[in-house]
């Protein structure tokens, strides 16, 4: 699409969004800038930022939690794909309307004990016109479930798992339930601590922000490195433009419920509008063969020739596209110089696993690209690997099974992992000793976030690619 084109089709996005009337939200011109729109809701701030070059931006902000709940920018190349963007983002925006402020997840050993403390709870709320939402549920689904809830509240039964459960959920406000409360189901007081851990809890909202990893290779050619990871929320894609001594000029993200091929289009068609480069990097879920994406947990990223797509529309670009784990591994080993033969997992919650394995400082990826897809791995585990993924209990199980395979197979010198649901080194290495005797046992690294290794990992994947 030309420049007048685009311009004109801006300026048409723009009125049509002005004229979209909806009652979960407000819509007005900033009084300040006429290049910006704000979507006001109760529990929710949302802009259409107008910038030049007609590049557009969609954000939509929790005004309960502080966070993005979408976010994403995009230069305008067809009216109906913005028109769709913009419907998406009215989606994230309905579905904080519809959610209550507070959400309390009340818990015990089975959720029977607490079901009946809950409905109380959700009764007084009511009448009280409070705008709570108060549910019950076992342990064995707390971690599941408790991650859409922002209160979590542990009946006395299972009160000692209070440190645990806030390790875990750490962006939860976590509580036990007094056992003089519980036993006389005290609604009062559960309501006046439930209201003053959320007045401390407001005042200690920080932003997490990560600190890029960097390396020391010079490259010939500015490098747009693309990594797509997805929790059990949305999708979060991270996308970083190198130049040719490996600085970062251009860092970004956007945030989706859903992704398809066309937001890939629109992260690299925004970054070519400002800079030129020829080699983009992408760091994916799934099996990755020869641009080809099977078993990745992206939909609208499934079973399809990724390289193919990119190179019909992108036809000057180098293009390389690897496994998340894999690059991980790759820009972990990068960052220290103590091991040669290492493995990273990552286990997600309520995805399958995947290894990325480093030996002699080589990346392992196998025939067909299989090597470290565990998923495939035969253990004798006790329950579903789905369901062991919900639980510490179950994780630890998992997790050290899978390990205590990959030493008996591999060896190396040292193991990474990365499951919100092993929050300490030490228990994982005294379940694992149930399996293999502790002097086999190498040196394990919990890693909290996988982001910047992905990142550097594709960096340095890419490069090796294009020497």
């Amino acid at each position: 699409m030309d420049e007048f084109l685009r311009d004109i089709n801006t300026a048409l996005f723009k009125e049509w969004i002005l004229e979209q009337k909806q009652d979960y939200y407000q819509l007005h011109l900033d009084e300040k800038h006429d290049d910006v729109i704000i979507i006001e809701s109760e529990n929710s701030y949302g802009q259409v930022i107008f910038n030049s070059m007609d590049i557009i931006e969609l954000c939509v902000t929790n005004l309960i939690t502080q966070k993005n709940e979408f976010y994403l920018h995009f230069q305008m190349q067809n009216l109906k794909h913005a028109i769709d963007l913009f419907h998406e983002m009215e989606e994230s925006i309905h579905k904080l309307i519809n959610r209550p402020k507070v959400k309390i997840l009340l818990s015990c050993s089975g959720g029977l004990t607490t079901s009946y403390f809950a409905e109380k709870l959700q009764e007084a709320s009511d009448l009280l016109n409070l705008d709570y939402q108060i549910s019950a549920t076992s342990y064995n689904n707390l971690f599941d479930k408790g991650k859409n809830y922002d209160v979590i509240l542990l009946a006395p039964q299972i009160s000692y798992m209070l440190v645990k459960v806030q390790e875990i959920l750490k962006d939860k406000i976590v509580l036990n339930i007094p056992a003089q409360y519980f036993a006389k189901y005290d609604i009062t007081n559960t309501f006046l601590m439930i209201d003053k851990a959320r007045k401390e809890n407001k005042e200690q909202l920080i932003e997490e922000k990560h600190i890029p990893l960097a390396i020391s290779t010079h490259t010939h050619d500015k490098i747009l490195i693309i990594s797509i990871v997805r929790n059990s929320h949305r999708i979060h894609v991270d996308y970083r433009l190198y130049n040719e001594d490996n600085e970062i000029m251009f860092d970004n993200h956007i945030i989706k419920f859903r992704f398809s091929i066309a937001d890939l289009y629109d992260i690299i068609d925004t970054v070519l509008l400002q800079h030129s480069f020829n080699t983009i990097g992408i760091s994916i879920p799934g099996i990755i063969n020869d641009g080809y994406i099977t078993s990745a947990s992206v939909t609208g990223l499934i079973d399809c020739n990724l390289i193919q797509l990119l190179s019909s529309r992108y036809q000057h670009m180098h293009i390389v596209i690897d496994n998340d784990v894999n690059t991980a591994a790759v820009g972990y080993y990068a960052s220290q110089k103590t091991y040669q033969n290492m493995v990273f997992l990552f286990q997600p919650m309520n995805f399958h696993s995947g290894a990325g394995i480093i030996i002699d400082g080589q990346l392992i990826k196998g025939k067909n690209h299989l090597a470290g897809e565990i998923q495939y791995l035969p253990m004798n585990l006790s329950d579903d690997r789905f369901n062991l993924a919900k639980t510490p209990e179950g994780a630890l199980e998992l997790v050290a099974q899978t390990l205590v395979s990959m030493i008996a197979i591999i060896s190396p010198e040292a193991i990474c992992f990365c499951c919100g649901l092993i929050p300490h080194v030490e228990e994982l290495k005294e379940e694992m000793s149930k399996y293999i005797p502790n002097d086999y046992i190498c040196d394990i690294i919990r890693i909290e976030d996988i982001h910047e290794y992905t990142l550097l990992g594709q960096l340095i994947l890419t490069i090796n690619e294009i020497s």
